[in-house]
């Protein structure tokens, strides 16, 4: 083995030191951010499991207003303003301040957990389904009793 076979291997050695320094920045990194995206999914799915609503809806002909009473009856804490309303597969979306009321106070925006929030609004005939979804997705539906 000469100079020119050692020389050769030593090139060689210094190529693959080079290429592992500059790949394993790079892979570390691509690690860190499934590993942070893993456990993204987990808290999600942890909110869903821990969410539960309980819906009911009450028409008065004699004023023309629906009230829709949404309990929280799981362990999260709800947005007001994530929590969607759809009547008769419509979504509403006129609301007002004033329609909506977390346990008789319409300036609260979080319904925390055994809390009750009111949506009301203004509608002429009444609904056969209503449908309430939190700002998770857990959703639940009423087609009796309104």
């Amino acid at each position: 083995m000469g100079f020119s076979s050692s020389a050769a291997v030593v090139i060689l050695f210094l190529g693959v030191l080079v290429a592992i320094g500059m790949v394993f920045p790079v892979m570390e990194t691509a690690y860190e951010r499934q590993s942070a995206a893993m456990e993204q999914r987990d808290d999600r799915a942890l909110e869903v499991r821990n969410t539960a609503i309980q819906v009911e809806g009450l028409y008065d002909s004699g004023t023309e207003t629906l009230t829709v009473n949404v309990t929280n009856t799981g362990s999260t804490t709800l947005s007001v303003e994530h929590v969607d309303l759809l009547v008769d597969g419509r979504l509403v979306t006129d609301w007002n301040e004033s329609d909506r009321a977390v346990e008789g106070d319409s300036a609260r925006t979080l319904v925390q957990p055994g809390e009750l929030l009111e949506l009301t609004i203004d509608r002429d005939t009444e609904p056969n389904r209503l449908k309430v979804i939190t700002g998770n997705g857990v959703a639940e539906t009423v087609t009796e009793g309104i």
